[in-house]
């Protein structure tokens, strides 16, 4: 049940816009990163690195941002790599953002 992080993944991954983080500045402060990362260098290999990345919590050791929205409802049960590794059946059930990654 170990999803793997790649850009595939990456692609499918609803983390991005999902109300748990999209308030959290911890996160937003990581994407602008990524953004002028991209601009400067599209092929980037940092582009990729995990801890860069605020999303795939499901493939990730835990890296909780410290202002995450737990009350909110969590996406990860209308994700496509959440559905095609089954993680419904595993733990935690979701929330890897605030949980770690799947197990």
């Amino acid at each position: 049940m170990e999803v793997e992080f790649n850009l595939e993944n990456l692609n499918e991954c609803l983390c991005d816009c999902c109300p748990v983080q999209n308030r959290s500045k911890c996160v937003l402060d990581k994407m602008k990163i990524i953004q002028e990362i991209a601009q400067e260098d599209l092929d980037s290999r940092m582009m990729i690195e995990e801890e860069r990345i605020p999303s795939l919590y499901c493939a990730k050791e835990k890296e909780v941002p410290v202002d995450l929205e737990a009350t909110q409802e969590c996406q990860c049960d209308k994700c496509r790599v959440w559905k095609e590794n089954n993680l419904y059946s595993g733990e935690p059930p979701g929330y890897f953002c605030k949980d770690g990654k799947a197990r």
